[in-house]
């Protein structure tokens, strides 16, 4: 698990660092998602990057629908995302997923208290 940990945290790093001049909202950082999956996991499979992207959209935008202030969550959303284009690829399955997030927040501070940005 501690692998996931590093990958995340350095994909989150890079992800906050590509925010940080305000060209994009913070809550839409879950949207560069699959991009960095594609260049951290070194692959340029066009229609697998669409693939992730409209499922990533998808499950955040299904978040967002219970709870619209939930898109503050930018750091959440944008780890939540990343790892799923992991289960998109086919490298590791939803259980798999569901126990690296529950690792992964049980770690990592990903929230922002008072839902404010």
């Amino acid at each position: 698990m501690k692998k996931w940990l590093i990958e995340v945290e350095e994909a989150l790093s890079e992800a906050l660092n590509a925010i940080s001049d305000g060209g994009i909202p913070s809550g839409n950082m879950y949207m560069l998602a699959s991009i960095f999956y594609s260049k951290r996991q070194n692959m340029n499979n066009t229609a697998l990057i669409n693939e992730m992207s409209d499922a990533t959209d998808q499950m955040v935008k299904e978040d967002w629908s219970y709870d619209e202030r939930s898109k503050y969550q930018y750091k959440f959303h944008f780890v939540s995302a990343y790892l799923f284009c992991f289960v998109v690829a086919g490298k590791i399955t939803e259980m798999k997923y569901d126990q690296i997030m529950e690792f992964v927040n049980g770690q990592m501070d990903l929230f922002t208290e008072g839902y404010s940005e």
